[in-house]
């Protein structure tokens, strides 16, 4: 599968390497992507500024700072039919008017809101709530072992392409339903950077529905 990173640091950096050490077709891009040749080279991966790589992938991830969107939403234009993975959270203190008024809005959710910004794309809320570290060290586990990534979607096929790209790299998607869920696993809420096998995740979820 052809896989987009948009925003190639901690988080792109780490989810985009696991996916091409196993065999997808990965590119990555940043502001400066230049700067991301080596790590692009160690796995066997292209790169490319933030249009092409937008054009590329059949599945993006997008691991920007959350009050980038709209300005990232003009200049790549139309994602239509595209998987579209948000892995951002809104922090006011580093993301300013957009992540508050987001925060303030009880009508909409931050993935909501993003979803709104490219309406053509198939979005699901994954990658935001478990620490980078973590997606650094601990990939590729098995059965009880592996740690829980969180995920929701209002786009039942788009969310299990995601839930097995999370399979490919050794983590278990904890399936919450649709994009509404995704205020379970934001900044400050349950099952938030909470970091837990799986088993543990699907016991604290339990405990807080």
């Amino acid at each position: 599968m052809k896989i987009s990173i948009i925003g190639s640091g901690n988080i792109g950096g780490n989810l985009g390497k696991h996916w091409a050490k196993v065999g997808h077709e990965v590119m990555f891009s940043s502001r400066h992507p230049e700067e991301l040749k080596s790590m692009a080279d160690e796995v066997g991966a292209k790169t490319g500024n933030v249009e092409e790589t937008a054009a590329f992938g059949e599945v993006i991830l997008l691991a920007i700072p959350y009050g980038k969107v709209p300005d990232l939403a003009q200049q790549i234009g139309s994602l239509d039919n595209k998987i579209l993975i948000d892995a951002a959270n809104p922090y006011p203190h580093r993301d300013g008017d957009v992540a508050q008024k987001v925060i303030d809005d009880e009508s909409q959710t931050a993935t909501g809101y993003v979803a709104s910004q490219f309406p053509g794309a198939k979005t699901v809320k994954a990658f935001n709530s478990v620490f980078y570290q973590v997606f650094a060290e601990q990939a590729f586990q098995e059965g009880d072992d592996r740690i829980a990534v969180q995920v929701c979607s209002d786009d039942e096929q788009a969310k299990e392409t995601v839930k097995q790209l999370i399979e490919d790299i050794g983590f278990a998607p904890q399936d919450l339903g649709d994009l509404s869920k995704g205020v379970l696993f934001e900044p400050n809420a349950p099952l938030y950077n909470k970091n837990l096998k799986i088993g543990e995740a699907k016991k604290l979820l339990s405990q807080i529905q």
